[in-house]
């Protein structure tokens, strides 16, 4: 395995462990880059083989896909971003064996595991697609419901629209092989189960096992005759997301350190991650996989004592530490999650959005806060001259911070959004967590005019529209009205697809939103139309207003009541 030299890793926890309480003292810009330098080792490009008959490629994308070869068929656990990184990955498993995949294993939902499978697979060979039954609902939660909103926050993250000098990798694999014109098809699970399963494949035995961690549909695999454990994302070589900045609901801890203490305590003697390089060596094994669940445990315990003590998040954030034989962990470096933003997610998940302080029950709106922040500073202008004295000393956390007001104040304030910007870019030139330094520089350029972040990662073409529910379109248009603009509406529309038969009736009732199976009686309008045809309208591949005009079937109330109410979710529609 490749490690992190002793001098890097030895400079790094300097940086990294201070005493209980203090501040960490921030990485120089050189001492940054060389450290991620180093971690990008983990994920050069390559074809492992774990074991007779495992094999794992890293550094195809940013997720690895796992081969296990059985006597006269192929399992592949793990499918990648896109058709693209997994089509590389299966041509160079293919030099190993012409053995047709009939099993392929869905670790979690994440889309880097998920979206290649066609790639693997055999015209004619029969495959059977396993995962945990919540993974489909997990799924169309992420592709409907929050799709915008998750893209954006990922691009950041992982810095998919910044140039490639300012790229690093991306904490647990070298990049995301996602673009514009990447193709992504998603095969649903045909097996699911909800505790434990076994299932033998050209004669290798593998027990499925549910351990929630990373996400509430984790799987992971163990081959019990070969001692190997595919721990899906419940590890890696980077301290864990317990929270992610992209956006995520509540990751408990507990239940994901349960999951750590029973898989180490099948004695595993080779871990084959989807994410970094595998370990191996039972006495390794155990002793990195106790440290890792150790430091999630405490982060979480130590969270809620603060908890208790009365403390809030931001002051939680700014004290949590790992003990020291834990922060020296080679497999516990920050270069994913953190322990300060960790801890914040334990609090908002325990306790939610308020701190206890009376003070933030109404918390004064964000444009009235800015104006009276100026006029404690004593104008506008002496907080601009704050803003400008902060930015000539470098206190680049407090420039950012000042600018929030400022530009708050004045949106298209041009000095105030450049110090911001060299603000940004500082702090990431000292950031070691790649999340974070992608973050900084995205934004960065964002206020720069240089990048626009788009909406949605790819275009879906439509084998991937094809295996989505119908349902799941109505999802993202519940969450796309404008609630005031419909104050006033008390309308329902009857959706009605032929090919697949089915019928969906969707209420607008002042401006709150019902959907129901089935078509109501007295419905206002009644519409027609193919569902591939309505999902290319709402997923922008095709024009609504032409959609409006052409795929639809008019049943009742017409192509001008429909298209008003159609208006609710599309605003710039025209009669």
């Amino acid at each position: 395995m490749v490690r992190v030299s002793c001098l890097l890793l030895s400079l790094f926890l300097i940086s990294a462990c201070g005493n209980a309480g203090d501040e960490e003292p921030p990485a120089s810009g050189a001492l940054a880059a060389d450290i991620l330098t180093a971690h990008g080792e983990e994920f050069r490009e390559d074809i492992i083989k774990v074991t007779d008959g495992v094999y794992v490629a890293i550094g195809f994308g940013i997720a690895n896909a796992i081969m296990i070869e059985g006597d006269d068929s192929v399992t592949i656990v793990d499918t990648m971003e896109s058709l693209e990184a997994a089509e590389r990955i299966a041509a160079r498993f293919r030099e190993i064996t012409h053995k047709p995949v009939k099993a392929v294993v869905y670790t979690h939902s994440h889309p880097d595991h998920i979206q290649g499978t066609p790639a693997f697979l055999t015209d004619g060979v029969e495959v059977a697609i396993y995962a945990h039954d919540s993974l489909d609902a997990a799924v169309d939660q992420t592709v409907s419901v929050l799709q915008p909103i998750l893209t954006q926050r990922s691009f950041r993250m992982f810095g998919t629209r910044l140039p490639q000098e300012d790229r690093t990798n991306v904490g647990i694999g070298p990049f995301v092989d996602m673009h514009e014109h990447s193709t992504l098809q998603i095969l649903r699970p045909t097996h699911t189960f909800s505790d434990e399963l076994t299932i033998n494949v050209g004669g290798v035995e593998m027990v499925l096992m549910y351990a929630p961690g990373e996400t509430d549909d984790q799987v992971v695999v163990w081959l019990p005759e070969q001692k190997v454990l595919l721990p899906g994302d419940n590890f890696y070589r980077a301290f864990p997301n317990l929270y992610t900045i992209r956006g995520t609901s509540y990751r408990d801890p507990k239940t994901w350190a349960d999951s750590l203490t029973m898989m180490r305590d099948l004695e595993p003697e080779y871990l084959v991650p989807s994410h970094s390089r595998p370990v191996i060596g039972k006495d390794e094994i155990r002793r990195h996989m106790t440290d890792y669940r150790d430091a999630i445990s405490y982060v979480y315990d130590q969270t809620i004592r603060m908890m208790n003590e009365g403390m809030t998040a931001d002051e939680i954030a700014h004290e949590i530490r790992l003990p020291p034989h834990l922060a020296e962990s080679p497999f516990l470096q920050e270069f994913y999650g953190k322990a300060e933003w960790s801890a914040r997610m334990v609090f908002g998940g325990q306790l939610g959005w308020f701190d206890g302080n009376p003070t933030n029950l109404h918390p004064t709106a964000p444009l009235e806060k800015a104006e009276r922040m100026a006029e404690l500073a004593g104008g506008k202008e002496a907080l601009i001259e704050a803003l400008h004295s902060a930015a000539e000393n470098q206190e680049h956390q407090w420039v950012l911070e000042l600018s929030d007001y400022v530009l708050r104040l004045e949106p298209e304030h041009q000095q105030a959004t450049q110090q911001r910007i060299t603000a940004l870019r500082a702090l990431a030139s000292r950031e070691s967590n790649p999340n974070a330094r992608h973050y900084y520089l995205t934004t960065a350029a964002e206020l720069a005019g240089e990048i626009e972040l788009p909406l949605m990662a790819v275009t879906p073409q439509d084998r991937m529209l094809e295996g989505m529910p119908v349902s799941i379109f109505f999802n993202g248009m519940r969450v796309g009205i404008d609630g005031e603009s419909a104050w006033e509406v008390n309308q329902s529309v009857i959706f009605e697809f032929p090919d697949l038969d089915e019928r969906y009736t969707l209420i607008v009732r002042g401006g709150a939103i019902e959907l129901r199976e089935g078509a109501a009686e007295n419905a206002d309008i009644h519409v027609r139309i193919h569902s591939l045809d309505f999902k290319r309208m709402l997923a922008g591949i095709r024009n609504p207003a032409m959609a409006i005009l052409r795929d639809f079937e008019y049943v009742k109330g017409g192509r001008i009541g429909f298209t008003r109410f159609m208006r609710l979710f599309q605003p710039d529609l025209e009669d």
